[in-house]
């Protein structure tokens, strides 16, 4: 076969297509990158010259945009693209390290992470939600010189280019900012505040994807969308009050991206999904993001057996819970076979572990991963 670009090779696998390899992702997203510990560690044991202003995708999960020197040396089939930091409605830092965000939820360092601390909706009503802040898609900063570099890119590369997650999907959005246990109670006994709030940030979403769509949605191949619906052992809540709260919004967001671009929709939900999968597909996802393998049902044979001709696969396979960590060079290099050897076949899958690489996964590790995909990921060896 004759070897493709990077952007021919993911199109055509997120058509369930066989190009000539296996796609390969990092940091195309702030959920599929190295931290920033793993991304130091990793540079200083490949020799790479220290990156002194690293370059932070999400500085809650301390995740990083890789520089160009170490994409290159793995071959990464994408390059991420991202609104910018707003230059009025800027993130407000506090003496203890503590910051507060554009939806004015305060967060903390704790060891490797943010969690957190305040919840500015905790004790809010349905008359407060106009007046509490919220973030500014129209803040002129977010797209300052953006389509410019992005046609830039566009033209002058040939990797695919994924636009990264701009705000909160609407079920996360609403648990970060009331309190999840208080969302879950007016999820049950006050929902005309429930459906209000889902509301707001389905509305505050769909304004920032216009925004960046607005600027990049006829070169980008890729648009990530993130709301976190389930927990280790299934979602969190049950199938039929996920399909009456939360799936008509995230239709309605994915209608509005579809209805805007060409581009695939990659939608990002830790955890045990599986019951929900189905749905997802009637919303119209064309990429799930991740397979967590440690998580409840979410085997890869019957994950790909099941909805691998509806739906792709962007992640998975390589658990960084309880595998990546602990694995020697040897047993990496076998998993990643047999991942390769059973989400490959037919097309539709992107290679990266489960989420962000970890501060406690050795660079060798992190090393082994990478080079084994590279010397297993071509169409002809399965």
């Amino acid at each position: 076969m004759t070897a493709l670009t990077p952007r021919e090779r993911t199109w055509q696998t997120l058509n369930h297509q066989e190009p000539d390899k296996v796609p390969l992702d990092l940091n195309g997203t702030c959920c599929t990158a190295l931290t920033l510990e793993a991304y130091n560690n990793l540079r200083d044991y490949l020799d790479l010259a220290p990156d002194e202003q690293p370059d932070i995708s999400s500085r809650v999960m301390m995740s990083i945009r890789s520089r160009q020197d170490l994409l290159l040396r793995y071959e990464v089939d994408t390059r991420t693209i991202h609104l910018k930091p707003p230059c009025v409605n800027k993130e407000r830092e506090m003496p203890d390290g503590s910051f507060y965000d554009g939806y004015d939820i305060r967060w903390r360092p704790a060891s490797y992470y943010y969690d957190a601390v305040e919840r500015p909706l905790a004790q809010a009503t349905i008359h407060d939600l106009d007046q509490a802040t919220w973030p500014d898609p129209s803040d002129p900063g977010l797209v300052k010189g953006l389509r410019d570099e992005v046609r830039q890119l566009y033209e002058t590369t040939s990797y695919c280019l994924v636009a990264d997650m701009p705000a909160f999907g609407p079920f996360e959005g609403c648990g970060l900012t009331r309190g999840y246990e208080q969302f879950f109670v007016d999820l049950y006994t006050d929902y005309a505040f429930a459906e209000a709030l889902l509301d707001k940030f389905t509305e505050t979403l769909i304004e920032f994807l216009a925004v960046l769509l607005g600027e990049v949605g006829d070169f980008i191949q890729v648009v990530a969308v993130g709301d976190d619906v389930a927990m280790q052992t299934g979602p969190f809540m049950s199938t039929p009050m996920y399909r009456h709260f939360v799936k008509p919004r995230h239709k309605k967001v994915f209608d509005f991206i579809h209805s805007h671009t060409k581009a695939k929709i990659f939608y990002h939900s830790c955890g045990s999904v599986y019951d929900l999968i189905p749905d997802f597909i009637e919303e119209g996802i064309d990429i799930l993001n991740p397979v967590q393998t440690s998580a409840a049902r979410m085997d890869l044979g019957r994950l790909k057996r099941e909805f691998g001709k509806e739906l792709c696969f962007w992640g998975g396979g390589i658990d960084i819970q309880t595998q990546l960590p602990v694995y020697s060079p040897q047993k990496i290099e076998e998993e990643v076979k047999r991942t390769l050897d059973i989400m490959a076949p037919g097309g539709g899958y992107v290679f990266f572990p489960t989420h962000n690489i970890q501060a406690d996964v050795t660079p060798q590790r992190i090393d082994s991963l990478f080079i084994a995909v590279l010397r297993h990921r071509n169409y002809q060896s399965f």
